[in-house]
């Protein structure tokens, strides 16, 4: 019997509790990581920005105050005791002394030509970032640096550094470069209220891109798991048909079973009562019928011989013996035995040696087979070499019963009551049943039943 194999209960799809937690890690890893990195491109652009923007207006105040006075320096030449005088006093007492803590000018060459420390006046240094962006034209500021030696600065205090291009009034080449530092005191707290904001703006958009984004995840994790539910509940009711089905496989294999013994003892008592009755009858008519009163009496004689001969050879094919004993092989070797016996005819058999055992019902298939099968082609194949080969196939047994007659086209109505008993019979035990014959080229008959493991243990 045939095992139906149950699918598995256990789902593939994750759970909706690991999923939720999944999502959580990774979504709340990557959220995070990209609100640093756009955080802190935001603050170093914002601070970039500001403090560009301060140094170019602080740088613009300067260049107003100290351009004018620094114009004798264009076309090569040097500033004159009245404009260091001057400048003096606009870097200590005048305009910018609460707005700039360290001075210094340099000339296109990089040598130092005014500062508000003398000692520096006439000194070369290494040309930093700063001052060489100030030469070729751009004011640049920066928070915290400081490029070159600034004395009396308090080193702990927040300072802005700045490169002014100095230029000529009259043709607009740079003449000098101011190089001055600044308080940047309220600039640093300008630059943290806009950290503290920005940030802030990025959390909140990070924020509610992770709330989204869990939001539109929790809703599909909620129909995930109404279909996972749903489909459960599908694997559960499939369960049930399946073994419902099985059940029923079992209970019609049964029947089948049931129905191939019940017709088997039917058959054997329509035999009995023929045997019994009409045979009885009639030979005891044939017994008076001796009696040499009659001319007719050896017509009638005849006769019943004749039906004797057909009533009994009726119940000889309507008895089977009990072949539940039997194997296989005897079955076989008892029927082809008959045959030969009846019709003095021999009948080629190849028969292997490991065959299956069988169940009572297919045994009974295999002798009923071999005797409609070898009877028919002895009737209708005019006495033509008869052939039977019993084999083991894959998944059980394999008859084969074949002649070289003339053949036979198959009938318009169908196939006898013979043949259509033997094809039914074989469809009860899930077996196949091929029938192969054309005119001149023989007939084959094969049937296959699968092997009962049952009937094995």
């Amino acid at each position: 019997m045939s095992e139906t194999i149950l699918p598995r209960r256990e789902s593939q799809i994750p759970k909706p509790g690991n999923l939720v937690t999944q999502f959580m890690m990774v979504s709340g890893t990557v959220l995070i990581a990209g609100m640093l990195v756009i955080g802190l491109w935001v603050t170093s652009e914002i601070e970039e920005g500001v403090t560009d923007s301060a140094g170019a207006v602080t740088a613009l105040y300067v260049d107003a105050l100290i351009a004018p006075v620094t114009q004798e320096l264009d076309d090569g030449g040097s500033l004159g005791d009245e404009a260091r005088r001057e400048l003096d006093f606009i870097v200590r007492r005048g305009a910018l002394r609460d707005e700039v803590s360290a001075f210094k000018l340099w000339d296109p060459s990089g040598r130092i030509v005014f500062s508000d420390n003398p000692d520096l006046v006439g000194s070369i240094f290494d040309v930093s970032d700063g001052l060489a962006q100030a030469l070729a034209g751009r004011v640049d500021a920066a928070l915290a640096r400081q490029s070159h030696i600034v004395s009396d600065i308090d080193r702990n205090a927040p300072l802005l550094e700045v490169y002014s291009p100095v230029r000529s009034a009259t043709t607009g080449r740079i003449i000098a470069v101011a190089e001055f530092y600044t308080t940047a005191e309220r600039l640093r707290e300008h630059l943290f209220d806009a950290r503290v904001k920005s940030w802030f703006v990025v959390g909140l958009v990070s924020l509610g891109m992770f709330s989204a984004l869990y939001a539109l995840f929790a809703r599909g994790n909620r129909t995930i798991s109404l279909q996972r539910r749903a489909l459960d509940d599908q694997i559960d009711q499939l369960s049930a048909l399946l073994e419902q089905n099985t059940g029923l496989t079992q209970r019609v294999e049964q029947a089948n079973h049931r129905i191939a013994d019940f017709n088997e003892r039917n058959l054997r008592r329509i035999s009995a009562e023929l045997h019994d009755g009409p045979v009885q009858l009639l030979a005891f008519a044939a017994l008076r019928l001796d009696s040499p009163q009659h001319s007719r009496r050896e017509q009638v004689r005849q006769a019943v011989n004749e039906a004797m001969k057909e009533i009994r050879d009726i119940c000889s094919g309507l008895a089977l013996p009990e072949v539940e004993a039997w194997s296989v092989a005897t079955i076989v070797k008892k029927v082809v035995s008959a045959h030969e016996r009846r019709t003095g005819r021999k009948v080629v058999l190849n028969l292997e040696d490991d065959l299956p055992e069988l169940s009572p019902a297919a045994k009974t298939c295999i002798y009923r087979f071999l005797q409609e099968t070898l009877n028919n082609g002895s009737k209708h194949a005019h006495g033509a070499r008869q052939t039977v080969a019993i084999a083991r196939s894959s998944d059980g047994i394999e008859v084969q019963v074949c002649d070289d007659g003339p053949g036979f086209a198959p009938p318009e109505g169908g196939e006898g009551l013979g043949l259509l008993g033997l094809r039914e019979r074989v469809a009860g035990l899930k077996g196949c049943f091929d029938l192969h014959s054309r005119q001149g080229g023989g007939t084959r008959v094969v049937m296959r039943l699968p092997e009962d493991k049952e009937a094995m243990t």
